[in-house]
């Protein structure tokens, strides 16, 4: 997962980091290991006022690497 780097950003000036190796790592910290069915990925979405929406997706994965989609809604 060396496409994606999260922090987490502090009210002193200083920065969390919050890298994982990988995206299953960061699923297992977030849910832990013992769902009845594993997750596919993460998905991560925001919308913008303009209708912009992006989507970062992260696979539940040793090895893939996280994907981005922008999609800008028409007016």
């Amino acid at each position: 997962m060396k496409n994606l780097h999260i922090s987490l950003p502090l009210v002193d000036g200083s920065c969390f980091p919050m890298d994982f190796a990988s995206g299953k790592e960061l699923i297992q910290t977030l849910i832990s290991d013992d769902w009845s069915a594993p997750p596919r990925c993460l998905l991560i979405e925001a919308r913008s006022d303009d209708g912009t929406t992006v989507v970062i997706s992260v696979p539940y994965s040793d090895s893939d690497q996280a994907h981005i989609s922008v999609d800008k809604e028409e007016s």
